[in-house]
């Protein structure tokens, strides 16, 4: 989904893909912060990243459904499936995470089995992204990459 702005061809779906893709692990490195120097500052931070990957996260998936419609006219192609719900995951999982937080804030002090659950939910985001990336690469620069 190129927009012309002047000369310029701007790809609105790549842009806002590396967007958020590098909000989520920049999020979990301040949540990793947190746990070694107790600051709320880091949690502060790793909150209103996952905040912004959330909201911005949306887009990222509408433009590349729209960018799979134009330039690749709706072909149902495995990789293409597979995006698109990984997609819908990484949404789903950015959402919690970001709305648990917001909720109960203080899940990160439960030594239960929430504060595990919470954990995984956000370090699930990782191997996501990575996948995503991957299979956009794939797109981009072909299968021997």
């Amino acid at each position: 989904m190129a927009m012309k702005i002047g000369k310029y061809n701007i790809h609105a779906h790549s842009i806002s893909v590396h967007f958020t893709n590098a909000l989520y692990p920049v999020a979990l490195f301040f949540l990793i912060l947190s746990h070694f120097y107790q600051e709320d500052a880091s949690l502060f931070t790793y909150f209103h990243l996952m905040i912004l990957a959330a909201f911005s996260a949306p887009i990222s998936y509408i433009s590349g459904i729209i960018e799979w419609k134009q330039k690749y006219k709706g072909a149902k192609v495995r990789i293409f499936t597979r995006k698109q719900r990984l997609g819908l995951v990484l949404l789903g999982l950015g959402i919690t995470c970001s709305l648990w937080y917001g909720c109960q804030p203080d899940v990160l002090n439960n030594v239960g089995g929430l504060r595990i659950v919470f954990l995984f939910l956000n370090f699930a985001i990782l191997p996501n992204v990575i996948y995503l990336g991957y299979l956009g690469g794939k797109l981009v620069f072909g299968s021997g990459h």
